[in-house]
């Protein structure tokens, strides 16, 4: 099997999610690093035009959204402990990936945290962020709350998993899924020093941003993007094991329809293709680029949409 190939930038808050399930499954994985704003033009071949980060390759098969990502390394490791407690934790992660990321967001975009975070960026880097990200939202504000409430609302937060942690993650003693998934956004607000001192009051949520911090990010080497590239370009697709498209997901599309996929709340650039397979855990499109070659792409059900090309 192909080395997995993470496309992804350190900042980057999803991108530690995955960094740190690496670390946990103990795979061994490659390194992209990208730029946090576009072009990206050794990615966009791979990917179809889909613009959010991380994007993990394995060979030609491409995965975009870290909802699949995860399922897709717990496949690859043989772990079940991930997924084992079922609706409750995927639940959690689901919330952290999208209501606690909202805020999160907003924390760092207080004044003060905003001076902290850009303040090792030139202001032509900063215009550029800025417009990379309007683009990225459709002209939708890149905040989508009020920051003082987002403050509010995290302490509280802080609050409640200190008073609620009696063993080592949310659901015991091993790490499910919602850990990983409330982990990044805990990272993402730690990270910013106008932010660290909001932790400060409560020591076991510290202790488990820690615990989670320590799993680290595995065995891994860097390469470059024309390297990732090639590696798709020159490898087969594999189609997933469980190839159908169940009628009551799909709307009337079939096997071998042209549709496009595109994420539901951001970001909603339509990626071409064939359709391959559409169950509640996975759509798979087949696509061809003139650089990248046949390529399977591969996204979660919930948080996108399909829709005849």
């Amino acid at each position: 099997m192909n080395t997995p190939i993470l496309h992804h930038y350190p900042p980057s808050l999803f991108s530690e999610k995955i960094r740190t399930l690496f670390g946990f499954l103990d795979i061994e994985w490659q390194s992209v690093i990208i730029p946090p704003i576009m072009p990206r033009p050794h990615l966009m071949p791979l990917s179809g035009g889909y613009r959010k980060t991380p994007i993990m390759q394995i060979g030609a098969n491409v995965y975009c959204d870290t909802e699949i990502i995860c399922r897709k390394l717990a496949s690859l490791a043989g772990n079940t402990s991930l997924y084992a407690p079922g609706f409750v934790a995927e639940r959690v992660a689901r919330w952290a990936d999208t209501e606690l990321f909202r805020t999160t967001v907003a924390l760092n975009f207080r004044p003060e945290a905003l001076a902290t975070q850009m303040s090792q960026m030139s202001e032509a880097e900063m215009v550029a962020f800025q417009e990379d990200r309007a683009e990225l939202s459709g002209g939708a504000p890149i905040v989508a709350m009020d920051p003082a409430a987002a403050e509010a609302d995290f302490c509280g937060l802080l609050e409640n998993l200190d008073a609620s942690l009696s063993d080592d993650y949310l659901f015991g003693n091993t790490p499910s899924v919602a850990d990983f998934s409330l982990y990044h956004c805990l990272w993402f607000v730690a990270g910013n020093a106008a932010n660290a001192p909001l932790f400060e009051p409560w020591e076991r949520a510290r202790a488990y941003l820690e615990r989670m911090r320590r799993i680290g990010h595995g065995s891994f080497e860097e390469i470059s993007a024309e390297s990732a590239l090639a590696a798709g370009a020159s490898s087969e697709p594999e189609a997933p094991a469980d190839a159908r498209v169940d009628a009551h997901l799909a709307a009337g599309l079939s096997a071998g329809d042209a549709v496009t996929v595109a994420p539901n709340d951001y970001g909603r650039i339509p990626v071409a293709g064939k359709l391959i397979a559409y169950r509640k855990d996975e759509i798979v499109i087949e696509r061809t680029d003139d650089e990248a070659g046949r390529l399977m792409v591969h996204f979660p059900n919930i948080g996108f949409e399909v829709a005849p090309a």
